[in-house]
């Protein structure tokens, strides 16, 4: 074999350092992950990594998509802004609704969990009452769930917010899920009720802004493979 001509050399070393490059680059590339704060028990960060009772399943999930995810706490309010502005890749953990849907896709139902209605008073089908005001965090789909005449809503910043406003009279129903019951209600010693709203399904949303062109298939076949019909334990 002869040898390389000289003014060949250059050429040969910029086409073989190519991959190398490239993959360094992807290898840096940070994907900032919103997790819902206010849920430690369920789904929280320590560490940098995803701990509760719903860890394991989101685990799952992005074990199998290449990136390196940088997770987050912040209020789900900050998490759908954040999404539409593309300042974060993924949301978790999120139900569907149409407006999401506008700038953000959803991964497809990963489990299911049971949302509910919590009250002080023995009232009678929610449907036969009026005037009933409804608690629940910013951005969350309390609105969907309101039930008799001229109900409204009272949206607070967390969840332990939405059920003292109950508990001081501000509010008459808490629209939560239902797995932040007890944690919420430990040490009350009075009577509550509890009443299922609906089950939904949860998974994440990936920012249409962020690039979800390879995000969003990946995060899909993930969720497909780690899917689970029952709520975590």
């Amino acid at each position: 074999m002869g040898r390389i001509p000289h003014w060949l050399a250059p050429v040969l070393i910029y086409f073989l350092t190519i991959p190398s490059l490239s993959g360094a680059v992807t290898d840096k590339t940070v994907y900032p992950v919103g997790v819902f704060e206010g849920i430690p028990r369920e789904i929280g960060v320590e560490n940098g990594s995803l701990v509760g009772r719903f860890a394991d399943i989101y685990r799952c999930v992005f074990d199998r998509v290449e990136g390196n995810f940088q997770f987050i706490e912040m209020p789900l309010a900050r998490i759908l802004f954040q999404l539409e502005k593309g300042e974060l890749a993924i949301g978790l953990p999120l139900v569907q609704t149409a407006d999401r849907d506008q700038y953000a896709d959803f991964g497809g139902r990963l489990f299911q969990t049971e949302y509910v209605y919590l009250f002080l008073e023995q009232y009678p089908p929610l449907r036969q009452v009026s005037g009933l005001r409804y608690a629940f965090v910013r951005r969350f789909i309390g609105n969907q769930f309101l039930q008799g005449d001229n109900a409204s809503a009272v949206m607070v910043a967390e969840w332990k917010q939405a059920v003292d406003m109950v508990k001081l009279g501000r509010a008459d129903v808490v629209v939560l899920p239902a797995v932040l019951i007890d944690h919420l209600m430990a040490g009350y010693e009075k009577p509550f009720y509890v009443r299922t709203a609906a089950w939904v399904d949860l998974s994440l949303y990936v920012s249409h802004r962020f690039g979800a062109e390879r995000l969003a298939p990946e995060f899909r076949r993930a969720i497909r493979d780690c899917e689970s019909y029952d709520d975590r334990e």
